[in-house]
């Protein structure tokens, strides 16, 4: 009779129950389980929730609407506005030392510029004085030691002189491709002012003088209100500034004039300007002889 009610019923097996999540876990299997921390995002819901509680901040500014600070703690409020304050104190604070370092680098740059330019000045001067001083050493010493012979012939001797530091000064002149420029900027700079000025140049210098404008004021600075004219009675390479202050002649006539009364001091009367033209083609002639021996 029993045997008859178990084939009734089939056989008897043990159950057992399926997991509903899909795990790698075996089942039956112990394994520990970490709470995350509650409060932790992800990195794009952190800027979404920053996001967020930025516009509640917004709308409730705009609607004067108040909000419980255990409220604008708990949703990260006030954390937001102190980050806020943060980082406009640490930009303000890289502004200002950026302003700072600006304006150091400039007052450097600006003294540098200054003290450059009165090193080249007075290296300048300091090289004429060195040339006239051997000129002087060398008339002292053609003085001492042929005394009997300039007794005589003092004023050809000393004219000879004269005319070759002419020559070497004026040779020099022509090879110097800088002299316009060298001219202008001590002639300003002795004049002392930068504005309402008119220079006078010759009809073959005044081609370039743009560029030497060019030149000059990113060496002294900005010239204003300056005029540039052609003086046909300018002989060579030469340059006359006026301006409210009065009249710097730096044309090469005045130079030798000044060179004349140098010379007068030991009896010699001034002489004739030189022709440039006539020295040009003297000087040019020379160099083609020179060549052709060569």
């Amino acid at each position: 009779m029993s045997n008859d009610k178990n084939n009734s019923f089939g056989e008897v097996t043990d159950y057992e129950f399926q997991s509903f999540s899909s795990t790698s876990i075996v089942s039956g299997d112990v394994t520990n389980f970490e709470f995350s921390e509650i409060g932790t995002f992800d990195a794009s819901k952190e800027q979404k929730h920053q996001e967020i509680i930025k516009i509640e901040r917004t709308h409730a500014e705009k609607s004067e609407f108040k909000i419980a600070p255990i409220v604008r703690e708990h949703r990260g409020i006030t954390k937001q506005v102190i980050k806020e304050r943060e980082l406009k104190i640490e930009q303000e604070v890289e502004r200002r030392v950026q302003e700072i370092r600006q304006e150091a680098y400039n007052a450097g740059f600006n003294e540098g510029v200054n003290n450059g330019r009165e090193e080249v000045f007075t290296q300048n001067r300091v090289s004429s004085e060195e040339k006239l001083q051997n000129l002087t050493n060398m008339i002292v010493e053609v003085l001492g030691t042929r005394s009997d012979l300039l007794i005589n012939q003092k004023k050809q001797v000393y004219s000879l002189v004269r005319m070759l530091t002419k020559w070497v000064i004026l040779r020099e002149l022509k090879d110097d491709g800088q002299y316009i420029e060298n001219l202008l900027e001590k002639l300003i700079v002795e004049m002392q002012t930068k504005s309402n000025l008119l220079v006078h140049v010759d009809e073959k210098s005044f081609e370039q003088m743009p560029e030497v404008l060019k030149v000059v004021q990113e060496k002294v600075g900005e010239l204003s209100n300056i005029r540039i004219e052609i003086d046909y009675d300018i002989d060579g390479p030469g340059i006359v500034l006026e301006c409210d202050k009065g009249i710097l002649n730096g044309t090469i006539t005045e130079q030798m004039k000044s060179l004349d009364k140098l010379f007068e001091t030991v009896g010699l009367s001034q002489e004739n300007p030189i022709d440039m033209e006539i020295l040009e083609s003297a000087s040019d002639s020379n160099e083609e002889n020179g060549s052709d021996s060569e």
